[in-house]
């Protein structure tokens, strides 16, 4: 099914970007990044959305025209054949701008220099955060896209355990899944804003080489298949009494949820399942708070005070040393997006926000557990868009291809 965005969805976005701009002294925003253009037209066609502060939008497309007057919920949709053409453009309907925001945050510096000479009388200002507090409350295309893509990830870590036998490696459970995610409409692309901060389409690690660090920002990074993918699967097999952690994302829609459940073939030594035990409480004690208005660093605190009351402080969120600073992280367009449920963050949680919560232990030498849900805040509290059990899932001891 191609689905194309509300208009009444794209206009509320854009009249709520025209506020803070109004508000902020901001005279247009200018932007390119994909998954800003998909927000605030509901296309990806190569081109600039431009947002006055005062008048009427312009999405300028060099490729493909066509394409973008088909799909985006823009009136004023202007062919162009370089993005010389916008000043020009602008000059005839008598606007000027004094100054412009850009997506600083992503755009490359010499990306930024050619497009800010398009106005050299303006000034540039980073308008990264301020489009991503407007992104990070959800409205309702947005949230019927992630509950599905909810339903479709239970469903997929729920029958993982049918492949998990002695033997088989991280990478062709891994191709199983995904295989199986691909068939059933996951789109394969999962966006992430950071630089440098590749996710694919999540992760299966097991064993010691989930307790491997990596360049990643991730609590459980894995050994990866080699160095020029050194984050995630691996080529090592499953082995009996042994922690093994599927981490997966599914991306439709343009929406994305993330979810983490521990399995293990046979039974987990008793400190990492009590480790694991530890975990589910930190979740529950963060679920527990969550609701709106309640500051997201202050979660991070809740969760970490609980942690650093177990024996396994040390393991909590990364292997010792190589810690990370979150538990949680929001979710929508892209993988990274606010509010992150991590140290010192001062957003405050409003309905409609969606973050996943990750709670892991990491014990090199030994392995990874733990678990990972997505959560939508409501009016009231929050609603858990991964329904799933939350045990860790024991599967089958015979050996694969066995009798």
């Amino acid at each position: 099914m191609y689905r194309l965005t509300p208009k009444t969805e794209i206009s509320a976005r854009v009249r709520t970007l025209q506020e803070r701009l109004s508000r902020d002294g901001v005279d247009g925003a200018f932007l390119v990044q994909n998954a800003d253009l998909f927000y605030f037209t509901g296309s990806i066609q190569q081109g600039v959305l431009f947002v006055p502060a005062d008048a009427d939008p312009v999405y300028f497309v060099r490729r493909v025209y066509e394409r973008a007057v088909e799909e985006a919920a823009i009136d004023r949709i202007v062919r162009i054949t370089s993005p010389r053409e916008i000043p020009a453009y602008f000059e005839k309907q008598k606007i000027s701008f004094g100054t412009i925001g850009f997506e600083l945050d992503v755009m490359p510096v010499l990306t930024f220099r050619r497009f800010s000479r398009l106005f050299p009388d303006a000034k540039a200002v980073d308008l990264s955060g301020v489009i991503r507090e407007i992104r990070a409350v959800k409205g309702p295309s947005e949230i019927d896209a992630m509950r599905v893509c909810g339903k479709h990830l239970a469903g997929l870590l729920s029958g993982a355990r049918e492949w998990v036998r002695p033997g088989v490696t991280e990478t062709a459970l891994g191709g199983i899944l995904q295989g199986r995610a691909i068939s059933a409409g996951h789109t394969t692309i999962t966006r992430m804003r950071a630089w440098n901060q590749e996710v694919g389409l999540g992760c299966v690690i097991s064993g010691a080489d989930a307790a491997i660090p990596s360049y990643a920002d991730f609590p459980t990074a894995g050994k990866g298949s080699g160095p020029y993918v050194p984050v995630g699967q691996g080529h090592r097999t499953f082995r009996k009494n042994e922690p093994i952690l599927v981490d997966l994302m599914w991306a439709q829609e343009g929406y994305l949820v993330d979810m983490a459940r521990t399995y293990v073939i046979g039974t987990l030594p008793e400190k990492l399942e009590t480790a694991y035990g530890m975990a589910a409480e930190v979740m529950r004690k963060i679920e527990s708070a969550t609701r709106p208005g309640v500051v997201a660093g202050d979660l991070y605190e809740i969760g970490m005070g609980m942690a650093s009351r177990t024996p396994f402080a040390e393991q909590f969120m990364g292997a010792p040393g190589y810690n990370v600073k979150f538990i949680g992280h929001g979710v929508g367009i892209e993988t990274d997006e606010f509010p992150f449920i991590a140290k010192g963050s001062k957003t405050i949680l409003a309905p409609g926000m969606t973050f996943a919560l990750e709670p892991k232990f990491v014990f090199p030498s030994e392995g990874a557990v733990g678990l990972e849900n997505t959560y939508l805040v409501t009016e009231t509290g929050f609603e858990k868009l991964t329904l799933m059990d939350e045990k860790i899932i024991v599967c089958d001891a015979q050996e694969e291809g066995g009798e």
